[in-house]
């Protein structure tokens, strides 16, 4: 439990603090893609996991994020 507390807000509010016992893979594909998302984009959001949504003249970033939101729905 002590090491479960290190982790941020946004990480525990929308992926929990540990990995499902089923769909454990697509658990650390999803976990995995929003870091990546995070340092990509320098999201700082202590709260919100993806920070606020990018204009759609981004394209790239916008489906990024709209893939991460559908796949952080399963959990």
């Amino acid at each position: 439990a002590r090491s479960r507390s290190l982790l941020p807000a946004w990480f525990v509010t929308v992926l929990r603090a540990a990995p499902p016992a089923n769909g454990t893979e697509q658990w650390l594909e999803t976990a995995t893609g929003v870091l990546l998302y995070r340092l990509t984009y320098d999201v700082t959001d202590q709260v919100v996991a993806l920070g606020p949504q990018p204009p759609e003249s981004d394209r790239y970033r916008r489906s990024w994020y709209d893939q991460l939101r559908k796949d952080l729905r399963r959990w």
